[in-house]
């Protein structure tokens, strides 16, 4: 029996542990489509997750491995693809995510062309769309070529700062039969290069500096994309007493935990005199979040700054998202997880902790401590006012929604907006590594449910609740990301926030009129759903999806989603429900 290149293609999927892949049909990968479907193939083939847009198929495998550390293979359609896809690459490029985004191509061989479809389907240098947000692209040539491609380009993805592939698949390649002297690499040849941890010389004089300071701070970022630091990094900052800002792209630090002041107002921040930043990606924000900045983004009391993680080393030459340049006083390029073990190692020594160190340790735990209280009572206090007003508030509907699933084992996919996920940072016990996955990374709408989709996926058989909060504008970008959802049964709880409105451009609108004086009340033309509203219900209904009325008083929230969530357990399905916000 003939064996195809696009076998071999599909057994190293397989061989690299890949589960699932997810695409948009398209005749450019049709190789590699017959081989996933074939029935020889069965035993090694990964399921597939059809998805009806390429920006959806990204999102879907972007939130997989967000969910689980594993990865979906990605396959887009020839260059129309790809730059359907090419936002939602651009948004796990922000993010930090590793994608393996594999396309179809050609052929590169003009003679093998068919008529028309084969030549605007065919791109020469087709990495080009993506290339300056990629970490790595390849347009091999060969069956050897595109082997070796295969295992860099998962290599490459994989190892620090991680970030998406792509490599093109020749269409003429992919139909091939199999060479004699062509076959898979071991699985090993695929194995990511490590980043070491901080040094012992680095880390005894870090700790001791630590041990020193006056009031030291944790800033953390990315860290938790290992969810095996969570622990660690939360008993180093016990030890040494940190006050801890969580600048939140994922689940880094437990949000209830005495000594994060992530969101609380300055206050005693401002006092701090040493900063250790771990996987930080906008130094500048963060340090401004609470430390008057120089010209230069330098604390102006002299605060000392220290870098650990690998985001120096990627970069891109197009995407600003490398943010403003900070001079800092160390920056060392290591492994976040090892380098906190390395930290922990010599502060949990046991002549480490002075009387002097203790003492004053202890005090500003104290002070932090308060700090952290009166910050939650605040914004508790501020949800259950907004709980009076006629129309749901954004804060009140994220608490009523806790109240619902508070009693669950529940993973939010998705916060929908930065208006949302401030409520639920504030408000939801984020506690557990990954239950909280992060905003899209790049700013890009249409994300939220194809990422919600992929982590439900990854969740579909442990029991968990995983939730999407959907702002109405994000949802209508990529609506047809419920036919995946309701074809393969995926268990997913959407939480449609419609405020029928692009909120962030309403404000701006407004911001604009009101500086040059202007009529404000102007500010929805154009950013709003006032005057032809989108019936959420109805559009889910319309795939097959459980969607429950909609819902318009505050008193209401809690029991739609306490009986949607009830629904998911007993029929492991998604469920539906929209919440008319202001």
């Amino acid at each position: 029996m003939t064996k195809y290149f696009s076998d071999v293609i599909v057994e190293f999927l397989r061989q690299q542990d890949i589960d699932y892949v997810t695409f948009n049909p398209g005749a450019s990968f049709r190789g590699v489509h017959d081989s996933l479907v074939h029935e020889d193939n069965a035993e090694i083939a990964p399921e597939i997750v059809m998805a009806c847009h390429e920006e959806i198929a990204v999102a879907i495998a972007h939130g997989y491995h967000k969910a689980s550390n594993r990865h979906m293979g990605v396959f887009v359609h020839a260059n129309v693809g790809l730059l359907h896809a090419s936002m939602a690459i651009f948004n796990a490029w922000c993010d930090r995510v590793p994608l393996f985004v594999l396309g179809g191509n050609g052929p590169l061989d003009a003679g093998k062309r068919r008529p028309w479809i084969d030549w605007i389907h065919t791109s020469q240098n087709i990495e080009s769309v993506v290339k300056d947000y990629v970490k790595w692209c390849d347009q091999p040539t060969s069956q050897r070529a595109t082997v070796e491609s295969l295992y860099r380009g998962f290599k490459l993805m994989n190892t620090p700062m991680k970030a998406p592939v792509f490599v093109a698949l020749d269409f003429d390649i992919q139909e091939q039969p199999l060479q004699d002297d062509v076959r898979l690499l071991p699985k090993t040849a695929a194995q990511a290069t490590e980043l070491p941890p901080l040094d012992a010389l680095s880390a005894d004089g870090l700790a001791t500096r630590l041990r020193d300071s006056r009031l030291p701070v944790l800033i953390t970022d990315f860290s938790g994309q290992d969810p095996r630091t969570v622990a660690p990094l939360t008993a180093l900052a016990e030890r040494l007493g940190l006050a801890v800002v969580d600048r939140g792209n994922r689940m880094n630090f437990p949000s209830t935990h005495e000594l994060n002041l992530s969101g609380a107002t300055a206050g005693l921040l401002e006092d701090a005199d040493l900063v250790l930043a771990l996987e930080v990606q906008d130094l500048a924000g963060a340090l401004g979040s609470f430390l008057e900045l120089d010209d230069h983004g330098k604390p102006a009391n002299g605060a000392h700054v220290v870098t650990i993680g690998a985001n120096d080393l990627l970069t891109s030459k197009w995407a600003a998202d490398y943010q403003q340049f900070v001079p800092v006083d160390q920056a060392v390029a290591a492994d976040a997880l090892g380098s906190v073990n390395a930290l922990r190692e010599r502060a949990d020594d046991a002549s480490f902790a002075t009387p002097e160190f203790t003492a004053r340790r202890d005090e500003r735990v104290k002070k932090i401590s308060a700090a952290h209280l009166r910050a939650r009572a605040e914004w508790a206090g501020q949800a259950a006012e907004a709980k009076g007003n006629e129309i749901i508030n954004v804060a009140a509907a994220v608490d009523e929604i806790h109240r619902a699933v508070r009693d669950e084992t529940w993973v939010l996919a998705n916060t929908g907006s930065l208006t949302i996920d401030g409520w639920v940072k504030k408000l939801w016990p984020l506690e557990r590594p990954q239950s909280y996955l992060g905003l899209n990374g790049g700013g890009g709408l249409g994300y939220g449910l194809g990422a919600s989709v992929g982590a439900a996926l990854a969740h579909k058989d442990d029991g968990q609740i995983v939730i999407d909060l959907q702002s109405d504008g994000d949802f209508l970008y990529t609506p047809s990301a419920l036919w995946t959802l309701s074809a393969y049964e995926v268990p997913l709880l959407t939480i449609v926030m419609n405020n029928r409105l692009y909120l962030n451009s309403t404000q701006h609108a407004a911001r604009i009129a009101g500086n040059r004086d202007r009529d404000i009340d102007r500010a929805h033309i154009a950013t709003s759903f006032y005057d032809n509203p989108v019936d959420f219900v109805t559009l889910a209904q319309s795939y097959n999806i459980h969607a429950l009325p909609r819902v318009e008083a505050i008193a209401d929230v809690a029991p739609a989603v306490r009986e949607a969530v009830e629904f998911i357990k007993a029929n492991g399905r998604p469920a539906l429900v929209e919440i008319l916000m202001e």
